[in-house]
């Protein structure tokens, strides 16, 4: 990570999700539970092409709105394509890491989703990809929306 307090957070792993074409039923056993997953990583080559530029990647609002410029600047948005799912991967660590609560989840195998609340599950990759596609929402309108969403839901 790039900033020095999250060096101690070690990665987590994202839960395994439902197979594609089949589901598997099996009975949760409530005495056995595991810390639903905080910090998946998945966009180490987003920090390192921050780096590379010479600037830090907070895993913050800030860091979002570093990745929006990066967004705004970049004429050609192709090589970009590269990015989508680390994007999505900083931003669902974002929510996770500032939202109390908030949790990655996986429904569909292969494709997480951030639970912010209750009723409220972000799908990352999904932003990420409009994100790229336009420019609004940004990733921070995005943030804030999903910040008022939760603040409405609690």
């Amino acid at each position: 990570m790039s900033d020095p307090q999250d060096s101690a957070e070690p990665l987590q792993k994202l839960p395994p999700g439902m197979p594609r074409k089949y589901a598997e039923y099996q009975p949760v056993d409530l005495q056995q539970s595991t810390p639903t997953p905080t910090n998946v990583g998945g966009y180490d080559e987003l920090i390192a092409h921050f780096r590379s530029m010479g600037m830090q990647l907070p895993r913050s609002v800030g860091g979002l709105a570093a990745i929006d410029n990066l967004i705004e600047s970049v004429g050609d948005k192709t090589f970009l394509s590269a990015f989508i799912r680390p994007i999505g991967m900083f931003y669902g660590d974002v929510l996770t890491h500032t939202i109390p609560g908030a949790h990655w989840e996986v429904v569909q195998a292969d494709y997480p989703l951030v639970r912010v609340s209750i009723k409220t599950a972000v799908d990352v990759v999904r932003v990420a990809i409009r994100r790229l596609a336009g420019p609004d929402p940004t990733l921070v309108q995005n943030y804030s929306h999903v910040m008022e969403l939760v603040r409405h839901e609690r």
